[in-house]
Order: C-alpha cells, then sequence, then structure tokens
C-alpha cells in the first residue's frame, strides 16, 4: 500500500520547494511506494481557491482535509507556514484519520503562537505587501531564508522566482492569518505516532531552540528524532537535501 507523504510549503513560497522531495521519492530514494502530494495554499499556483482576506490556519487545514481522502496510510510534513498548517490539522483529524497517520515532519517551525509584537509586525507586513508588492519581500527574506553559502546560485534564484510569483493578496492574508495562529504544544503533547524535526543550525527565524521545546512537548510519541542540519538556515532541507533526505528515508520507513 503506497504512504502518502502531504507536504505543505513555507511562505511565501509555493509547492514546488517540495520538488526535490517529489524526485527523491519517484527514484525510490524514500523507500517504496512513497507518494508525495504538495498542494498550493489558496489564491496561488495550482489551486484552484480564491484567496480569502485571512488565511488563517484552520481555513487552511479544512482546504488540505480532501488530500486526506481515501484508505492510504499518510505522513504529514510542513515546513515553517507548512507546519503551522500541519500542526492545525493535526488538531482537527477525526478518528478515521487519525487511524491511518502514520508520522509528523516538522522543519525549521514553532509550535508557539506570536506575542502582541509578532502580530503586530505580521499585520504591518501584510499592509506592506498590498503596498508595495513582492519585490521588497524577496530582498528581505532572501538573507533569513538561506545561509551564505547558498546565496548567488540556483537555490537561491528558485526561491526568489517562487516569492515573486507569489499573488500580493494572497501572501497579505498568509500574514494575516499566521498571527492569529492558536499555540499548538498541546497537539504536540497528545502525538501518539513518530515525530521528525530538522531544523537548520543557523535558522534565525525559528532557532533550534523552537525544535528543542517541541521535541520535549512531544513527550508521548513513540519515538522523536531531530535533525540540526549544519550550514543551512530557514530553509535547511532545500539547502542540504543530501542530509535531509536521508534522514526523511529513515523516518518513513519507521512509520510504516
Amino acid at each position: 500500500m503506497p504512504l502518502r507523504l502531504v507536504a505543505f510549503h513555507a511562505y511565501p513560497l509555493g509547492s514546488g520547494m517540495w520538488g526535490f522531495v517529489s524526485g527523491a521519492a519517484a527514484s525510490g530514494a524514500l523507500g517504496a511506494d512513497v507518494e508525495v502530494v504538495a498542494p498550493d495554499y489558496r489564491g496561488r499556483g495550482a489551486s484552484a481557491l480564491p484567496a480569502a482576506a485571512e488565511h488563517t490556519m484552520p481555513l487552511l487545514a479544512k482546504d488540505a482535509l480532501p488530500l486526506l481522502s481515501g484508505d492510504d496510510p499518510f505522513v504529514l510534513m510542513g515546513l515553517s507556514m507548512g507546519g503551522y498548517v500541519a500542526l492545525e490539522l493535526l488538531a482537527r483529524l477525526d478518528p478515521a484519520h487519525r487511524a491511518r497517520l502514520r508520522g509528523v515532519v516538522l522543519c525549521d517551525t514553532r509550535a508557539g503562537a506570536d506575542d502582541e509584537a509578532g502580530r503586530k509586525k505580521r499585520t504591518d507586513s501584510a499592509a506592506a505587501i498590498e503596498r508595495d508588492g513582492m519585490g521588497p519581500v524577496a530582498e528581505a527574506m532572501l538573507p533569513q531564508f538561506l545561509a551564505p553559502g547558498s546565496r548567488g546560485g540556483a537555490l537561491e534564484a528558485l526561491v526568489r522566482g517562487m516569492v515573486l510569483a507569489t499573488p500580493p493578496a494572497a501572501a497579505a492574508a498568509d500574514q494575516r492569518g499566521m498571527a492569529q495562529r492558536a499555540d499548538r504544544f498541546d497537539v504536540l503533547g497528545s502525538l501518539s505516532v513518530p515525530l521528525l524535526l530538522a531544523v537548520g543550525e543557523g535558522d534565525a527565524l525559528t532557532p533550534p531552540a523552537e525544535s528543542e521545546r517541541m521535541a520535549e512537548a512531544a513527550g508521548n510519541a513513540p519515538s522523536v528524532s531531530f535533525v540540526s542540519i549544519p550550514d543551512a538556515a530557514h530553509l535547511a532541507p532545500l539547502e542540504r537535501p543530501e542530509l535531509f533526505l536521508p534522514a526523511l528515508g529513515t523516518f518513513l520507513d519507521r512509520c510504516r
């Protein structure tokens, strides 16, 4: 039976960021019969859903539920904002879905909610995006997304292209939605499947300490794997796939 890996993308990127995982699955590098499903959030890319005024995590989790249809076992994976969506979806799974859940992968993300200053920063960012577009976002975020060794090459061009391809209305709605997200340490505390945490050692946006907090919270999970990725920042799996993919493949074998 195939194992479905449902992968949620970071802000303000798109499903194309998971292309290297899809390629690894197609080649058999992640084990037999791994099917990668990587949706675009509403308002961009291949999504048929229009942008809303606010892309709250409950709304995006509801959008994702149809991806879990059928009888196949599945693993949820998310990076940054994708982790927020994955955690919210976990909180909303019904018993039939939970019976097919095999594992969770969280990369360069956090389980806590924004504080007041963080919420204001997001709402200010949403207004700036609506006023100025995505160009300033790309210039501001690329140095935070990628370690110095990843700048100036094909990966930076890929990430920049995804940022600029994101419609400003969708990106602004993402920011307003993330500002409202709930603390989801409770979800980690009730996790009953294996958990893989991966984080770049140089990630200043969601530092390794955040992943360590999530690992501590997931004390009831049957196993918690922690991968600290050197020479990588906020998009660590993309920067060092040669380190991330073997860890992911080993984890998926365990999930089976």
